[in-house]
């Protein structure tokens, strides 16, 4: 069985809990989320000193429902800490496509990250 938990990683008050919850239900999860270490939201946050407000962040930081933000590197660093394994990775842009250079950069040039994660 797998638990799904797309697009809501970033908007409750306890992500690592409800992830640990997710395994506990599932034998494996699917978990996406917006990437906050693309590059449209280090330009925005480093050269205009601002939150971002991108395609898939798109409020402004007193009206969002996004309460922990993350990058892609922060939420596999968050898995491994839990004993997590990751089973497949996809990165994409608002539009659902990848590229090589995502692929390559994902950090830095994917805009959602899409894992299917278990229990190591």
């Amino acid at each position: 069985d797998y638990v799904v938990m797309t697009q809501t990683l970033q908007a409750v008050r306890h992500p690592a809990r409800l992830i640990d919850e997710m395994l506990r239900v599932g034998r494996e999860g699917i978990v996406t989320f917006p990437n906050f270490g693309h590059w449209r939201c280090r330009v925005q946050l480093g050269l205009q000193g601002r939150m971002p407000v991108v395609r898939t962040l798109p409020y402004q930081w007193y009206d969002t429902p996004n309460i922990h933000l993350c990058t892609i590197r922060d939420f596999e660093a968050l898995c491994e800490r839990r004993g997590i394994e990751v089973l497949q990775r996809a990165v994409v842009d608002h539009a659902h496509r990848s590229s090589l250079a995502m692929r390559l950069l994902p950090n830095l040039l994917a805009e959602i990250a899409l894992y299917r994660i278990r229990r190591a």
